[in-house]
């Protein structure tokens, strides 16, 4: 599908995918002619790699895509075939990276709900709400500080990884290591009050 009035100036197809692009705004003929050759020839491994980094062929299939859609729009120039090569190669890898770290947010924040939901819903017997209620304070004030700091942030506070980092000074990728410990000691502590599917 493609807008009215909007020149369709490639198409390209293999295996794995279909890409449809307009004109960049500084297309030239050796541009789209080494864009094309890439394409064949990196595409499907480029799109095994990711599948590597991803195990998810749709997710490697979007991140290929999108690498390649990112190039074309940016018109970014390279000279031969290799530049062209490493170019997408390292955008595949960066996109995956980021998609990967979108999961493991994901995941992260399906555990809390489901601490959540199993806080709000452990039945009608008010002591037990109250035990469970007591028993997750305790153990999220019984937290190494910097990690309850950062679960504290997240949970309560609704901040996303990357704001805490900055906050902190800390690395994204330290916040999601810290997150990741807090949800674990709160999931082994709290194993005889949630049961999880």
């Amino acid at each position: 599908m493609r807008d009215q009035g909007i020149p369709l100036v490639a198409c390209y197809t293999s295996g794995n995918g279909t890409i449809r692009l307009i004109s960049p705004s500084s297309d030239t003929g050796s541009f789209k002619a080494l864009f094309e050759e890439s394409f064949h020839a990196f595409f499907a491994p480029m799109h095994r790699y990711a599948c590597t980094l991803l195990k998810n062929n749709e997710q490697a299939q979007d991140v290929v895509q999108a690498a390649f859609v990112k190039w074309w729009e940016a018109g970014t120039r390279v000279q031969n075939l290799d530049e062209a090569r490493k170019y997408l190669y390292t955008a595949v890898y960066h996109t995956a990276l980021n998609v990967i770290r979108n999961d493991k947010s994901k995941k992260a924040q399906d555990e809390a709900y489901k601490l959540h939901h199993a806080h709000s819903t452990a039945g009608t017997d008010g002591l037990v709400v109250a035990e469970l209620d007591n028993r997750i304070n305790t153990l999220i004030e019984a937290l190494p500080t910097q990690c309850k700091n950062i679960f504290c942030m997240s949970r309560f506070e609704g901040k996303t990884y990357q704001a805490i980092a900055s906050e902190l000074n800390l690395s994204v990728k330290t916040v999601e290591t810290q997150m990741g410990k807090a949800l674990r000691i709160l999931r082994e502590n709290l194993a005889g009050y949630v049961h999880t599917n």
